[in-house]
This record gives structure tokens, sequence and C-alpha cells, in this order.
């Protein structure tokens, strides 16, 4: 599982980190949006993304299963990128979906971080949180160039596509990290 949970870091930087990094420029490209309309939707993206962490954090609190939780929010968000790379949205639309891409995106990381808790052995954490985390570094490095190449290409929107692609791989990566989670956690004693 941490293997699983090393991928789903690196997905994670692919993806927020494309949107992070290229989206201004690509909804430019695909919207003629102005400069300040694409700046703002990156800026309320992220504001999505932080009151998602906060609401999230709530949700992990009550959730028994939080593969479904981060599942939930990775969907959500990888629809709403193919919506974005439709070019079929009114230009006061488009910092509406951002939002809600970033909200979307920010919930699953509370419930992210206990399905990485839940696989750790103990007396781990620190090893295990340490290779987990610099998932997020390999995600930073490999993703800007093939990012930069789709818009050096004129193809904002398969941009847009591809990150929905990286975020539904996400999806495979948490639900394998919750079975093996699962699979290795001992049978009840005394037949409970």
């Amino acid at each position: 599982p941490i293997l699983m949970a090393f991928g789903y870091f690196v997905l994670l930087t692919a993806s927020t980190g494309g949107i992070q990094t290229f989206a201004v420029p690509a909804l430019g490209m695909i919207y003629r949006a102005p400069l300040v309309l694409a700046t703002g939707a990156l800026t309320v993206y992220l504001f999505g993304n932080a009151s998602g962490v906060l609401t999230g954090g709530f949700l992990a609190d009550r959730a028994t299963r939080h593969d479904l939780v981060a599942a939930a929010g990775v969907l959500c968000a990888a629809t709403l990128m193919v919506v974005l790379a439709s070019g079929a949205l009114p230009l006061g639309a488009i910092s509406v979906v951002m939002a809600m891409t970033g909200f979307s995106m920010g919930v699953t990381a509370p419930s992210r971080d206990m399905l990485v808790r839940a696989a750790t052995p103990r007396g781990s954490s620190g090893k295990v949180f340490g290779f987990v985390y610099s998932g997020l570094d390999v995600g930073s490095l490999i993703a800007p160039p093939v990012y930069g190449w789709f818009l050096d290409r004129g193809e904002p929107r398969a941009m847009f596509v591809v990150i929905a692609a990286v975020m539904l791989v996400m999806i495979a990566t948490v639900v394998q990290v919750r079975r093996r989670v699962v699979t290795a956690q001992p049978a009840p004693a005394g037949g409970e």
C-alpha cells in the first residue's frame, strides 16, 4: 500500500500542479479569457482547495471509508476538468468550475492522509510519510514538460483532458491503498 500511496502523490502533483501552473494560459487559449479572469479563476481554485481541505477534515472525522471520500472528490474534479476542456462554458462559469474543482480536490486531502496513516506500519511513520510525500516532488518534476508540450502545440483542451485522466488513475491508487490495508489487517479475535 505504501507504493500505491507514493503513486497517488505523484499523480496528485501531476494533476494539481498542472492546474496551478498551466491553467491561466490554457484558459486564455481555450476561452480567450482575459488575463485578469484567468488568474482570478486560478485564485478561486486555490481558495476552493483550502476550503475543501477544511471541510474534508470534518468529513474525515466522521467517515469510515476514506477511500470513497477521496475517490468521490477526485472523480468530481476529473469530471470538472473535462467540462473545462470542452470549451463550452460561458466566461462567467470558468471561475465557478475552477472553484468547484479546487474544493473537490481539497476535500480529499484529510481522507487521503488518513489512508496513508492506516497503511503505515507501527514505528515507521517518519519513513513512510517521508517516502510517500516525496511523490509530490516526482510529480512536480514529470508533469510540467508534458503540459508545456500540449500548450506549445496549441492543444490546451488536451492538457485538461490529460489532467482528468491522471485524476482517474489516482482513484485506482487510493482504492488499492485501502484494499491492501483492509486485507493486511488481522481477523478479529473471538469470532467477532
